[in-house]
């Protein structure tokens, strides 16, 4: 025995299906193609970050041209060093550990890069402590771990929009004493790679900052992505 739908029976869309089961169906839809495209978003991340130590951005950002002095009291802007990469940090020079330390650790970087490729590399440390560390205090102190590290300084304009453009952060802390030289400066001590390009396109902390094997390989390779 057959069964069929009898013409007045006939169903048609949105005439005798129930509202809530469409609005299932739906959602089912919307729920399957959000998951879809969190998963295309977190495998094309992945993608980006294969083959790279240092934590990447994803897509490359435009580094803040930033409008400083270096330890000459010379006018330094970043669009100066286009076809370079730049290891960028903030610190002061009475850091009693984390700025010596990674300044330390980036000029290692740079001597395990070949002759050529260090031509095309350039470290650049710039002190948040603009009332002890003038340019000459700076001269005296960035050779100390490399000839080739320029020291930055600035107004205090100059530095906060740079740290502020850079989602860095320090303050001013205090000591014990009246003196007014007695202080001490939190900050925060990422390290920013800018390529070639003048983009901003990896981050290293002070732990990454110490394998210094693989941070020189990422600059082999952003060197040889940029030709």
């Amino acid at each position: 025995m057959s069964t069929s739908i009898l013409p007045n029976q006939e169903l048609h869309p949105n005439e005798h299906r129930p509202f809530w089961s469409n609005w299932r169906i739906w959602a089912a839809a919307a729920a399957l193609l959000f998951a879809l495209g969190i998963s295309i978003l977190f495998s094309s991340k992945q993608a980006a970050q294969r083959g790279y130590f240092g934590q990447r951005l994803f897509p490359p950002k435009e580094a803040f041209d930033f409008n400083l002095v270096n330890q000459d009291a010379q006018p330094v802007q970043l669009h100066q060093l286009r076809g370079k990469v730049v290891l960028f940090l903030f610190g002061f020079t009475h850091c009693p550990n984390v700025c010596p330390a990674s300044l330390t650790n980036l000029a290692a970087v740079y001597q395990k890069l070949e002759p050529e490729k260090r031509k095309q590399v350039q470290i650049m440390f710039l002190s948040v402590d603009r009332q002890r560390d003038t340019p000459a205090v700076l001269k005296n102190y960035v050779p100390w771990f490399d000839p080739s590290v320029i020291g930055l300084s600035g107004s205090k304009e100059a530095i906060d929009r740079t740290v502020q453009e850079y989602g860095g952060s320090y303050e001013i802390v205090p000591g014990p004493s009246k003196d007014p030289n007695d202080y001490g400066v939190n900050h925060s001590a990422f390290i920013y790679l800018i390529n070639p390009s003048g983009q901003l396109e990896l981050l290293y902390d002070n732990e990454k900052l110490a394998d210094t094997d693989r941070m020189a390989g990422d600059i082999r390779k952003i060197l040889a992505e940029k030709k």
